[in-house]
């Protein structure tokens, strides 16, 4: 079977159908007949006699070995060499020519061309093994390719299963979250403003990509936990007792650890476990200081302090715009990171207003 190129050449390789196909680009007539009766025994052959009609063979029915002489009427046998390879940079071929040169021959090798012969040949049998090798080879980096663009579409539609997984997950906590502050009048919607403000900060900071949505997800989902925390203590009017505070700190572990359950979010977890943590050491849950604790965890910890100042709480009215910023500079270096609070602070006059600012 061939097909018709646009000038009306019929594009066909004539031999055995399983074998390796050669293209032969020679306008000598007797070492065209020469190439044709040593290799069409073993494989498919096309026959053209300049470059031209080389390239439907090229664009339509790619051989697996182009066999071109180097000095060719028009487009010359170098300059057919390096189209080929810019079109299938898979493809092996073999120059050949009368009159030989090491410079002509090191430009072919620079070209990519898989080896150069001069003609006559003194004995076919080494084109005939050498146009074996080269098919060989150019099957197998073609076989590579397949299989490598097997897996990539392989990989791409994990990818899409995995965030799909991920949009199912963050859906589903989400809903949980609005749930959560749907118990407290107080703290609806803080979830969803903290993650406005921790994206705005990060962006500031130059985060891109998946590394922000991470952050964005852990900023959204920072609170979690406070499902494990007993409603009479979230919503308590007054001050924690001792023992109220020491059980409404153990949420980011619980948040953590309904986080770390769920495969596609795992790296999320330092981020929430942390986001209470104090430069000074004097957070919790583990009492990490200064760069110990994760960037993404130290940007949330801004976010979620600034909100919750500007935000009602059962035991107190929100703080005004002018004094949550004074103490967020005096938290600077102790409770915040001092360079994330400079950040926020950079930011701060072009951000929507904060509830009871």
């Amino acid at each position: 079977m061939g097909s018709t190129a646009d000038n009306g050449q019929i594009i066909q390789y004539q031999g055995p159908a399983a074998s390796y196909r050669v293209l032969i680009v020679d306008d000598e007539d007797v070492v065209c007949m020469v190439l044709r009766e040593a290799l069409q025994e073993e494989f498919s052959l096309a026959v053209v006699d300049d470059a031209e009609k080389a390239i439907p063979y090229l664009v339509q029915a790619p051989p697996h070995v182009l066999v071109v002489d180097k000095n060719l009427p028009g487009i010359s046998g170098l300059e057919l060499l390096r189209q080929a390879k810019s079109l299938h940079p898979d493809l092996e071929v073999i120059v050949i020519t009368g009159y030989a040169s090491l410079e002509s021959s090191l430009e072919a090798m620079r070209q990519g061309a898989y080896d150069y012969l001069l003609k006559p040949f003194d004995d076919i049998s080494i084109l005939v093994e050498k146009v074996r090798r080269a098919g060989e080879k150019t099957e197998l980096a073609r076989e590579r390719r397949q299989l490598f663009d097997q897996v990539l579409a392989s990989n791409r539609e994990l990818q899409k299963a995995h965030q799909a997984i991920k949009r199912s997950y963050i859906q589903t906590l989400t809903s949980m979250i609005t749930a959560l502050e749907a118990r407290d009048a107080y703290t609806r919607g803080h979830s969803e403003r903290v993650a406005r403000l921790t994206e705005a900060i990060a962006r500031a900071m130059g985060l891109r990509g998946a590394r922000l949505d991470n952050l964005v997800d852990a900023a959204r989902l920072h609170d979690i936990g406070k499902i494990g925390i007993r409603e009479q203590v979230l919503n308590k009017p007054g001050r924690l007792t001792a023992e109220e505070y020491e059980h409404i700190k153990q949420h980011p572990e619980i948040g953590a650890r309904i986080i770390g359950q769920m495969e596609a979010y795992a790296e999320l977890v330092p981020f929430i476990r942390h986001h209470h943590e104090r430069i000074d050491g004097k957070g919790y849950p583990q009492g990490l200081s200064g760069n110990e604790i994760p960037l993404e965890a130290r940007i949330i910890a801004v976010a979620d302090t600034f909100d919750a100042m500007t935000s009602a709480r059962p035991y107190r009215k929100p703080r005004d715009l002018g004094t949550a910023l004074r103490v967020m500079r005096e938290c600077a270096g102790t409770q915040l990171d001092a360079e994330m609070v400079k950040i926020f602070l950079s930011i701060q006059p072009t951000l929507e207003p904060q509830p009871g600012s």
